[in-house]
């Protein structure tokens, strides 16, 4: 369909069949007959959902252009997903590897969803390559230490991912390596799609030509309250953060169910390790 106008011509135009009528008599009667029978109302329910099932069958099938339009309806026609590509666990001697890698489909744009899904398989190539070299180096260290094997544990290393946003007009997921060794270790990668141009959405895309000012401003409102809420919140000063050369304005970031920016910095980076990763809601 092109446009409402169009529709409506269509619809008016259109004739009911001659066994709907009938098909809408069988239905009420069928719902009729249980609800005397047992007048629960969980199945009196159930009856009037069998109904409403029964008469969306008949006029998909008695009538053409309108089982035709379905799939002219965005909600009902194709949806942007980011599904389970593949997911599996490896134990070796030196780690155990958790994947459950995501995919991007459905959004009608093949070229989109092959680089997508590329950059992704690579990222996670990488990421078990480096966490293996790494797993290899810190067993190493610790046998030279005088360590016994049979007493090392292996760390555990997950490559998961989280579906933060997906309205329709953006897709918003982040991938998740953690590490569990000693202590607990976490790296997010951050994919944020426009759909209808296919590129990857920016702060400035988002927030406007003085995303930077935003967020430093929104940052320190919110910083300042969640101290005063808590007394064992910390975070570092502006001062501080300047000596250590952090960049407020650019961090990753993902589009929560709202479709709000959520910018998010790792830890140690503008709080002592105890508070670990933080996350902002930035709104306009």
């Amino acid at each position: 369909m092109r446009s409402i106008r169009d529709a409506k011509e269509i619809y008016t135009a259109l004739e009911p069949p001659e066994e709907l009528e009938e098909v809408v008599r069988g239905a009420v009667r069928f719902a009729g007959r249980q609800h005397r029978k047992r007048r629960h109302p969980i199945r009196w329910t159930a009856c009037a959902a069998a109904a409403c099932l029964v008469l969306f069958i008949a006029a998909v099938n008695m009538i053409p252009a309108f089982a035709l339009g379905l799939f002219h309806i965005p909600v009902l026609g194709q949806i942007a997903q980011v599904l389970t590509f593949e997911e599996y666990k490896k134990q070796g001697e030196n780690g155990t590897l958790i994947v459950r890698q995501p995919e991007l489909a459905g959004t009608g744009n093949t070229e989109l969803e092959r680089r997508i899904n590329q950059e992704i398989q690579v990222k996670i190539n990488e990421l078990i390559e480096a966490s293996q070299k790494e797993a290899r180096a810190a067993k190493q260290v610790y046998l030279e230490n005088g360590g016994d094997e049979s007493d090392y544990l292996v760390p555990e290393i997950c490559i998961n991912y989280r579906l933060c946003c997906n309205n329709g007009e953006f897709v918003s997921f982040v991938l998740v390596k953690s590490e569990t060794h000693a202590s607990y270790y976490e790296e997010q990668y951050y994919y944020n799609i426009d759909l209808e141009t296919g590129r990857e959405l920016t702060l400035r895309d988002l927030l406007g030509p003085d995303y930077g000012e935003i967020i430093r401003s929104q940052l320190r409102q919110q910083i300042a309250l969640r101290m005063e809420q808590d007394p064992n919140v910390s975070y570092y000063s502006e001062e501080e953060l300047d000596t250590f050369d952090v960049n407020l304005e650019n961090p990753g970031f993902y589009l929560n169910e709202a479709g709000n920016v959520v910018v998010v910095y790792p830890k140690y980076e503008i709080a002592p390790g105890y508070m670990g990763i933080q996350e902002f809601e930035i709104t306009r």
